[in-house]
Order: C-alpha cells, then structure tokens, then sequence
C-alpha cells in the first residue's frame, strides 16, 4: 500500500482486466476524524490488505464511485459488517443481493461532512459517478471519470487507450464520453469541481497525477467546457 499523503491518504494497486485487457484497478484509503477510515473503490480483499488497514484505522465507510465498481463488495460487506457501505446512482438496482445503508447523491453525508467534498458527475444517460475531494492533501479522487493508460507493457492496452483518448494524457474514456448526452449538466458538474482545491489526482486506472491536476483535468475537458 503507498503512503500518497502522509497519515491521510493512502491508495493499492491490483491486477485487473476488462475483456481479457489489463487496465488495472485502484483503491484509495482515507484516514478521517478519529482514525476512521473511508475506503474509494474497494479491490480484492486479502488477509494482508487486511492487516494493513487494521494498522491505518477502522473501516468505517466503503464508496464505490460507480455502479461499475462492485465486483469486490460482496467480501468487504461479509467481512466488515460494522461499516457503513454507499451505493452510487444506479447500484441498489443492479446489486439486490447487498444491504446498502445509504445512496450518495451530490449530498455528503454526515460521516465525512466537513471533511471531504463531494458531488456528482451528470450529463450521462447511462451511469452518473461520484466525485470526491481531499481538501488536506489537495486531492480529487475519481473513478472512471478520468483514466492513464500509459505506458503499458500489453499492446491490448495500449490500442484501448488510444481508441479511448486516455494514453497520452489523461482523459475521460471515450465509450463513456458518448453517452453524456446532456452537455449542460456535465458542465455544472465540472465547473464545480474545478472550483475544489485540488492539484493532484487518484485515478481508479492508470498512472495517478502528482501535479497540475487541476490544469490536467480542465484540458481533459475541454470537450465540454
């Protein structure tokens, strides 16, 4: 697990494949108030990822950013059953076999208010995500809003970032970029989070930005800004 902001902020990489493609997958932990921790987009569930969260803090919320980021749930919500777990637009419907406690919405709930910023990215007529904000260590945390597939020693993961837009700088995937239908929402959604104070970014999959995330994201966006 890398240490990204000291005692706050920390994130773990695991091998993932979409079709047969590595992209790999990303989850970001986040030390709140009294060592609770806020667990982003939950990977595979080991005995030694484990141990190495009982070393940070209580698990104490679990987020996924979208209703594609699921796969994992299942273990974490056997394994921790005192935790809180949100669902995102979308995945109360899709995941029946879960008790969520409660839905993010552009809302923060109490749990991390004050804390964190928090909104939703809309405009899509297929899935909506949430976007999340560290004001301490200044970082935006995303999901599949934002992917860096480069460099990559598979030439299939290569293509798909190439095909997507997201290989020589970072950029929201193409596929999905598509189904943003509705250009107006997008861009109240965007044009608040670039009112956040962030300068580096998490992303779910690909290389993270260490800096001018901000500059970064608003290039990446250009599209609809």
């Amino acid at each position: 697990m890398i240490e990204w902001s000291c005692d706050r902020i920390w994130y773990q990489d695991m091998p993932f494949k979409v079709n047969g493609i590595p992209v790999g997958a990303r989850m970001t932990v986040i030390r709140l108030n009294d060592n609770k921790l806020l667990i982003h987009s939950p990977v595979q569930l080991t005995t030694q990822l484990q141990l190495k969260l009982s070393k940070l803090g209580q698990v104490h919320a679990i987020v996924t950013p979208n209703m594609n980021h699921h796969l994992f749930l299942s273990e974490w919500w056997l394994t921790y059953p005192e935790a809180y777990f949100f669902a995102p637009p979308g995945l109360q419907h899709k995941r029946t076999d879960l008790a969520f406690d409660d839905a993010l919405s552009a809302q923060t709930p109490v749990l991390w208010r004050h804390q964190l910023y928090q909104t939703l990215l809309r405009g899509s007529d297929k899935m909506e995500e949430v976007i999340f904000c560290d004001p301490v260590s200044h970082t935006l945390i995303v999901g599949d809003t934002l992917a860096w597939l480069k460099p990559s020693p598979s030439l299939l993961t290569t293509a798909l970032a190439l095909v997507n837009g997201c290989y020589h700088s970072p950029g929201m995937p193409l596929y999905w970029r598509m189904t943003f239908k509705d250009k107006t929402r997008l861009r109240q959604s965007l044009q608040e989070i670039l009112t956040w104070p962030f300068d580096r970014i998490i992303l779910s999959h690909g290389q993270v930005i260490s800096e001018n995330g901000k500059e970064k994201f608003h290039r990446a966006f250009q599209w609809a800004l």
